[in-house]
């Protein structure tokens, strides 16, 4: 009675194991572009404190041309945050690596929490006239107030506009100064 016992219990342990393995297993293989996001995770992990970045030559808090606002925000389609550009990084061919923009949000108690990154090639480099540049599998998007391509890709706050969309809902600039 034991070694049937045994014999089934090993079987039913077996079966729950194996049922266990394939319902956490992933049955897709990582895209490139599931690749690229997360290597870029990896690289901005270290600089997502504000002062980090600042060390890291993420010193100019971009403003906007129209208003001098440091903090971009729309009423209906959210906000992107504060920008801070290296321009060491400017050129161009971006590397996933090395995003040219940081953002981050300001916080109420007066900190900065990091939200995404932005990807940019000027017009002087890449004309407005030319093809689209692409990174990630996905196409820049022109944008004529900075006279650039930019591609936003929210790696640090979740985005329900999607990973790569312009505007975040979800962040604000409500206590920007």
């Amino acid at each position: 009675m034991s070694i049937s016992f045994a014999y089934g219990s090993a079987l039913m342990y077996r079966v729950a194991l194996g049922a266990a393995f394939l319902a956490c297993s992933d049955s897709t293989t990582p895209t490139q572009q599931d690749k690229d996001v997360a290597s870029l995770r990896a690289a901005v992990a270290p600089i997502h404190a504000l002062s980090a970045a600042q060390n890291a030559g993420y010193t100019v808090a971009v403003g906007d041309p129209g208003d001098g606002h440091t903090c971009l925000s729309d009423a209906q389609l959210g906000a992107m945050g504060v920008h801070y550009l290296n321009t060491n990084l400017v050129g161009p061919t971006p590397a996933v690596n090395q995003p040219q923009i940081l953002i981050y949000e300001p916080q109420q108690d007066g900190t900065s929490k990091f939200v995404g990154v932005e990807f940019i090639i000027p017009y002087s480099i890449h004309g407005e006239d030319q093809p689209a540049p692409e990174l990630f599998g996905k196409q820049f998007m022109k944008n004529a107030t900075f006279q650039l391509w930019g591609l936003h890709v929210w790696v640090g706050r979740s985005n329900p506009s999607g990973l790569f969309a312009m505007w975040n809902p979800d962040v604000s600039c409500q206590f920007a100064h």
